[in-house]
């Protein structure tokens, strides 16, 4: 095993608890990552929740949990981002390429440190939806891969912000299309209404929709349903993210002076 790989083994779980440590001391991250989902969960279930039952088995929370532990992972991912390019306006990376330590650390404490948020946002997420009869009604082993296809998620919805943190030219630059990005793949997702409720011209896009790979996945997982094609359609977007938004975040990094 070369130094680079020892150092960066050794050094990126000191960056992820850096990482988590900025997440629970920051009412800001804790809010939009759980508390916001919180609140669409309400407002939602208080509003749609008649309508949306009639196209669908079971109680609506049952649809929604899983989107809204999505929208966790999402609006967590964008707090991260917001980090990061802080740290890298005021200098950060810089004084690490003076220490003994991978540059490539803090981008990967980053992608770590999102598990830690992610598991906060499930943990939240899962019991106040219990609260609006969600369940695990699909037995001990695929409740597990609930939970880790949520931890999948999550790292690989942090990559985008990482590369878009990577390149931006300013906060203002970054987290308001960020936001809007999140909004629009929540809300053109399977986890709304079914894919049929859509319009005709929108169900393309709600399929084609790394949000519905992943909350059809859990969703399934959950309560039974077809597996197979929810979870390959997972994996080849969360390898798709990690590629083309990994290369382009490492990239900018190695560019970084």
């Amino acid at each position: 095993m070369s130094a680079g790989v020892r150092s960066l083994l050794s050094h990126s779980p000191v960056f992820a608890g850096r990482s988590f440590k900025r997440f629970i001391r920051s009412p800001d991250n804790v809010v939009s990552t759980v508390g916001f989902p919180l609140l669409l969960l309400l407002t939602i279930l208080a509003v749609f929740s008649s309508a949306v039952e009639g196209f669908d088995e079971g109680p609506y929370a049952q649809r929604l949990v899983p989107m809204l532990v999505v929208s966790g992972l999402m609006f967590g991912s964008l707090s991260t981002a917001v980090g990061f390019f802080t740290d890298l306006g005021q200098g950060y990376m810089q004084r690490i390429r003076t220490m003994p330590v991978s540059p490539a650390g803090p981008l990967v404490g980053a992608v770590l440190g999102e598990i830690g948020r992610a598991a906060v946002a499930l943990a939240v997420l899962v019991a106040v939806g219990y609260g609006f009869e969600f369940r695990f009604t699909n037995g001990i082993v695929p409740a597990i891969g609930f939970c880790l296809m949520a931890m999948l998620a999550s790292v690989s919805i942090v990559w985008i912000g990482l590369a878009m943190a990577t390149v931006a030219r300013s906060q203002e630059a970054l987290g308001p299309p960020l936001g809007s990005l999140f909004l629009v793949l929540l809300f053109f997702s399977r986890g709304m209404v079914p894919i049929d409720a859509y319009p005709g011209w929108a169900q393309p896009v709600v399929r084609f929709n790394p949000a519905t790979a992943y909350v059809t996945a859990m969703d399934h997982l959950a309560r039974g349903g077809d597996l197979v094609k929810p979870i390959l359609g997972s994996l080849a977007w969360s390898a798709g993210l990690v590629a083309v938004f990994g290369t382009i975040a490492v990239r900018a990094i190695r560019r970084a002076k």
